[in-house]
């Protein structure tokens, strides 16, 4: 089996320590596992970066800081996709798991990845998407966590606090949450992290 693991980061935070022991586990069962992250601080290499092995810093210092910089006005992330890595991923052999955990905070387009995941799909009909949910970024126009916030149930209205994260300037959720909901029901197997009953 070959498993890739996508998230923003390597090591930081937590999301990135859940990928980063679902991908070290997974080398010590003997199966081939990757771990694709955007950036480190600054839009570097992650520091961590030589400490673990088969990791792939995916993003551009470039991208990362256009991302960064144009966020805070437009509320999403402009550039950035996996395209570099489709060929990898359409000739692996065998059995692929694409496990995707925290996509935003200056990397990845939406509709993108969405659209690079329909095109594995469509060479490779036997990989399996996976999206493991670490807050709640997919049902909100922006915000990675809604501090009480409730409203992204009517689609986000005005914000009440541009600084919660990702912060921004121009509060711009409204309109991208009605587009980001249909991109989200690509033939994702959802995950979310949780306590389990003993």
């Amino acid at each position: 089996m070959n498993i890739l693991q996508f998230n923003v980061r390597l090591a930081e935070g937590g999301a990135a320590g859940v990928a980063l022991d679902l991908h070290l586990r997974a080398l010590q069962k003997g199966l081939t596992s990757r771990f694709v992250y955007g950036y480190g601080k600054g839009g570097k290499k992650s520091v961590s970066h030589h400490r673990y092995p088969q990791v792939i810093k995916q993003t551009p210092r470039g991208t990362a800081i256009a991302n960064i910089a144009l966020f805070r006005f437009l509320n999403r992330d402009l550039f950035g996709n996996l395209d570099n890595l489709y060929r990898t991923v359409i000739q692996t052999s065998g059995p692929l798991v694409l496990h995707f955990h925290v996509l935003h905070s200056y990397w990845l387009n939406l509709a993108d990845i969405v659209t690079f995941c329909e095109k594995v799909k469509a060479q490779k009909p036997d990989v399996t998407l996976v999206w493991t949910l670490h807050d709640h970024w997919s049902v909100t126009g922006r915000c990675a966590f809604t501090d009480g916030c409730e409203g992204w149930k009517s689609g986000c209205q005005k914000c009440p606090t541009l600084s919660n994260y990702p912060p921004v300037r121009v509060a711009r959720a409204r309109p991208l949450i009605g587009g980001k909901r249909p991109r989200c029901r690509v033939r994702l197997r959802l995950g979310c992290p949780g306590r389990s009953p003993r």
